[in-house]
């Protein structure tokens, strides 16, 4: 473990330890009704409702069940599945900090056109 403390959340995924810095995570609720999206990259899940807003759901590691961050990055949520929430708070900041420009990126690259205008006005 590290000494460095720094508020969010640590996850634990496949095994390995990712951490979510709190400025980016905004809720971890159970994973609802998830909508899956034609021509969609594997990686994203589909689509659910979180607090009136349609959230795209990204796979994150091998889970699919259980607990859902969503996060947000750009103005944008995002909702995480596949960690399993370890440490939440003030924490050791313990794992590889999550990497939504590179997770933003891919789905965006990886579903075409109609996806990009469909979800993020592209």
């Amino acid at each position: 473990m590290s000494d460095d403390k720094r508020a969010g959340l640590v996850l634990r995924v496949d095994g390995a330890n990712v951490f979510v810095p709190a400025a980016l995570a905004a809720t971890v609720t159970q994973v609802g009704k998830i909508t899956r999206v034609a021509g969609a990259p594997e990686e994203l899940l589909g689509i659910a409702m979180h607090e009136g807003h349609v959230v795209p759901v990204v796979a994150i590691g091998r889970a699919r069940g259980g607990t859902m961050v969503v996060c947000s990055y750009l103005g944008e949520r995002i909702g995480l599945v596949g960690g399993e929430v370890v440490e939440a708070g003030v924490t050791s900041a313990d794992g590889a900090p999550i990497d939504l420009a590179a997770i933003y990126a891919r789905i965006q690259e990886g579903g075409g056109a109609s996806l990009r205008s469909a979800r993020w006005g592209a």
